[in-house]
């Protein structure tokens, strides 16, 4: 059986996209003609972002976004174990939106500040029985495996919307890809399934194809000025 628990962004996570939208509106607002906050939700988690205008065809954005959620594959009475994994998002982007041709059309570039954290575990359950000793699942233990990646990632999107066009109220888009780079790996384990030193580094090259994040956000904006 398949369960997946997806989780509400916590109270303190919460209590930091109000502080951040703060911390965001205060210098944007000092700089930038227009400003204008947004919601997000996507690829990225949850977020908030402050806009502020430079110029008729460039917007900068500060902004941060967040989630948590968790996956437990439990498999049927005949297999060895179960799949249980982890993934907390929290991403803190400083991008600038180039309209080229003065349309709603955008180029997005900027950098992401990445402390993204997925884990994965293997959940003994079966009990063995090996040269006359029996060892049950309390015995073997876990095995987890920790994915982090580059702390600062340039990120790159074609967007379609621009909040200092039009209604004060409206929706954006992003489309885009962050180059995180290949996984580091940590392997953590208790009992008879603890990690040899030779697992992390052999994992890390078997998910050395895992570079990018890709981004798929949808903003929802209100003109403050």
């Amino acid at each position: 059986m398949c369960v997946y628990n997806y989780l509400h962004p916590k109270i303190k996570t919460m209590k930091k996209l109000l502080l951040l939208a703060i911390l965001i509106a205060l210098p944007t607002s000092l700089y930038a003609q227009s400003f204008a906050l947004k919601a997000n939700l996507g690829t990225m988690g949850l977020g908030i972002e402050g806009a502020g205008q430079l110029h008729e065809t460039l917007n900068v954005r500060i902004g941060g976004n967040f989630l948590s959620a968790s996956y437990l594959y439990e498999s049927d009475a005949d297999s060895e174990f179960d799949v249980d994994g982890d993934m907390n998002l929290g991403m803190y982007s400083l991008l600038l939106d180039w309209f080229p041709y003065k349309s709603n059309f955008r180029l997005t570039g900027g950098l992401v500040y990445n402390n993204n954290v997925m884990k994965a575990g293997l959940l003994p359950k079966q009990t063995y029985t090996i040269g006359g000793d029996t060892y049950s699942p309390d015995d073997l233990g876990v095995l987890e495996a920790e994915f982090t990646f580059n702390k600062i990632a340039p990120y790159l999107a074609l967007g379609f919307g621009n909040p200092f066009s039009g209604s004060s109220f409206g929706m954006n888009m992003d489309i885009g890809w962050i180059f995180q780079g290949p996984p580091k790996v940590t392997m953590f384990g208790e009992g008879l399934l603890a990690p040899s030193a030779d697992q992390a580094p052999q994992l890390e090259e078997n998910t050395s194809w895992w570079t990018g994040y890709p981004v798929f956000t949808l903003s929802f904006y209100y003109r403050i000025n």
